[in-house]
């Protein structure tokens, strides 16, 4: 045994868990800044959307507007790949709006000059560089404020310059986009689209409606809804099933709202939620929640399992200064990355990584053991972790268990358990130190186990 590996193995016998429940916590993994101007409100602005990426071999990117344009930052060490310079005349919080498809990033802008119209920078160079392919503009199009991309179709809806409705644009060839429609839509102000089906965010026209799109030339509106005692209507994201939507209304006090649309005759509120600073910004969904940029109070994550009763389960405060009512703070967050990190942005400039993690808080009770009905590796706990984590696995049957933990290169860097084991509920505790004495560096690591023909591998992030 290593002096500085801790391997404690132990079976769970006579245990039973009572009852299920669970934790949620936000906690920072890193964080990096942006060079940032001089508001008009005298506070700092330059930061905007942040989207990601997952490149082919498993690493995240962060793709943030910033003050001069579209930053990259590898997430593992928060390398600033590189920034495509963008627009920056016009619009003193220089709003930038980023989407992915494909191995490509496209942005729009509030903004003219370098590099004007819905940037296109090929990310299929990474790790080393993007390449900027060009810039496209149809017609008098040169600025939008929010784009969204049907990757199952491939077309991009971005909103007009003049906030009278949306462009449909084909992304048959990535590299070359051609517009095939315009949807007329009232105050336009985000649009969210998948599967052919369109929702929009009507702005001061305090509504939001939904098209279908799956005959391109002639589009059909499904529903249009006034909010009542309306803010203005700022953001829409449907949950997964697409039972229900999510609308934000950048209005202090107006609650973010969630509405059933199964009947499209009858879209009704059935949920709402509203964070400390009565302020919210953007919202995204992801299976079981909602994670909204609430300014100046960070970001929020929602649990929207219950549609009429939202709770929210997780917050981080990305701008600890205040949480008043102000636009000030987080302006976006990004929660679909294959390892449980959200990427948040601040209007202040900064780039925020997160960790969302379930934690199981069930009660063990005695009672005779109970053999699993199949292999399962669970999340470490902590995750993140400095330097200490327990990685626990489930043995349907016994066999020899091969558990070990891999850098993002495939690198074998220690092998926890190499041994016959009984069946059983098993856990291994591993100190991110080496034999040597040494600290690990900081970063992404995998955990992979083999046992009974079955292979699992799960991420963990290691602090320093």
């Amino acid at each position: 045994m290593q002096k500085k590996t801790l391997l404690l193995i132990v079976l769970f016998f006579g245990l039973q868990i009572l009852p299920a429940q669970s934790e949620y916590t936000l906690e920072l993994v890193d964080r990096i800044w942006f060079d940032s101007d001089i508001s008009f409100s005298g506070d700092t602005t330059g930061g905007s959307d942040v989207w990601g990426y997952t490149a082919p071999d498993g690493e995240e990117y962060a793709l943030m507007g910033v003050l001069d344009g579209i930053a990259i930052v590898r997430v593992s060490d928060m390398e600033v790949i590189d920034i495509v310079p963008g627009p920056t005349g016009n619009d003193y919080y220089y709003h930038r709006d980023i989407k992915t498809y494909s191995h490509y990033a496209y942005a729009v802008a509030e903004m003219y000059g370098t590099n004007q119209g819905l940037m296109i920078i090929d990310l299929s160079p990474l790790p080393d560089s993007v390449r900027f392919v060009g810039s496209y503009i149809n017609g008098s199009d040169i600025r939008s404020h929010n784009l969204s991309i049907d990757t199952a179709t491939g077309y991009a809806y971005i909103g007009k310059q003049n906030y009278t409705g949306f462009r449909v644009v084909n992304l048959a060839d990535p590299e070359n986009p051609e517009d095939v429609i315009t949807v007329s839509a009232s105050n336009i102000h985000d649009v969210y689209a998948r599967n052919d089906t369109v929702y929009v965010a009507e702005g001061y026209s305090h509504s939001f409606s939904i098209f279908d799109l799956s005959d391109k030339e002639n589009p059909q509106l499904l529903a249009r809804v006034d909010v009542p005692n309306p803010g203005y209507v700022h953001n829409i994201w449907p949950t997964d099933d697409g039972t229900h939507i999510m609308t934000t209304e950048e209005t202090t006090g107006k609650t973010v709202k969630m509405w059933n649309i199964e009947d499209m005759e009858n879209i009704e509120v059935v949920g709402e939620y509203l964070g400390v600073n009565s302020l919210a910004h953007n919202t995204h969904i992801m299976g079981d929640f909602a994670y909204i940029s609430h300014y100046t109070v960070g970001v929020t994550v929602v649990d929207i399992s219950d549609p009429t009763n939202l709770i929210e389960v997780a917050q981080y405060d990305t701008y600890p200064l205040n949480d008043n009512s102000s636009f000030h703070g987080c302006w976006g967050a990004y929660p679909f990355t294959q390892n449980g990190m959200v990427f948040t942005s601040d209007l202040e400039g900064y780039l925020t990584v997160l960790q969302f993690t379930e934690t199981d808080t069930s009660v063990f009770v005695d009672e005779p053991a109970q053999i699993p009905n199949k292999v399962v590796l669970h999340q470490n706990y902590p995750n993140p972790f400095n330097p200490v984590t327990t990685i626990s696995y489930d043995l349907s049957e016994a066999g020899n268990v091969n558990l070990v933990i891999v850098n993002l290169m495939g690198r074998e860097v220690r092998t926890l358990v190499s041994s016959w084991q009984e069946a059983g509920h098993r856990s291994v505790l591993w100190d991110g130190n080496d034999e040597n004495g040494q600290n690990m560096s900081a970063g992404i690591y995998l955990y992979k186990i083999q046992a009974s023909g079955f292979t699992k591998t799960q991420k963990l992030v290691l602090l320093k």
